[in-house]
């Protein structure tokens, strides 16, 4: 699809579908360790039919070793051993449908000052937004101001 406004874009046109999720009981270790190999940002949390039930930052998991220490690799006294993403998740997520206004999604980010918003569809998490991925939509859908003058 050509959009040639930005009030026609909406957030399908600038989402990724979602590549990773962990559910409440996986371990936190494990969460961490698929943050640092897969360079993810954030990780929902998803219930057994893919619903939402929170997200898992960078910021959560670095705040959580921040005040845990790092450890030593297989160290059974590490306090972070028995923790699940239920423990550090953030429970309250902004989440938007794919054909919400990529507009409203804009600002519903800077407003809240969140770098991501979970993407659903009738209740399931199918994809993940990003601030870079709105700016890149958004600076797309207008013509090219040099590209103009040139004509």
């Amino acid at each position: 699809m050509e959009a040639n406004q930005t009030s026609d874009l909406r957030v399908e046109h600038a989402f990724e579908a979602v590549q990773y999720r962990v559910y409440p009981e996986t371990p936190l270790a494990e969460v961490v360790d698929l943050m640092v190999r897969r360079g993810a940002g954030a990780i929902p949390v998803v219930g057994e039919q893919y619903e939402v039930l929170g997200i898992i930052t960078t910021g959560d998991a670095l705040t959580r070793v921040l005040r845990d220490g790092p450890g030593e690799e297989g160290d059974a006294d590490d306090e972070r051993a028995g923790l699940t993403a239920r423990d550090i998740m953030t429970r309250a997520v902004l989440c938007v449908s794919e054909t919400q206004p990529l507009l409203d999604a804009a600002r519903m980010m800077v407003h809240r000052d969140v770098e991501q918003l979970l993407v659903v569809r009738d209740g399931e998490l199918i994809g993940l937004i990003t601030r870079d991925a709105v700016l890149a939509a958004l600076h797309g859908s207008r013509p090219n101001q040099d590209e103009r003058e040139e004509d």
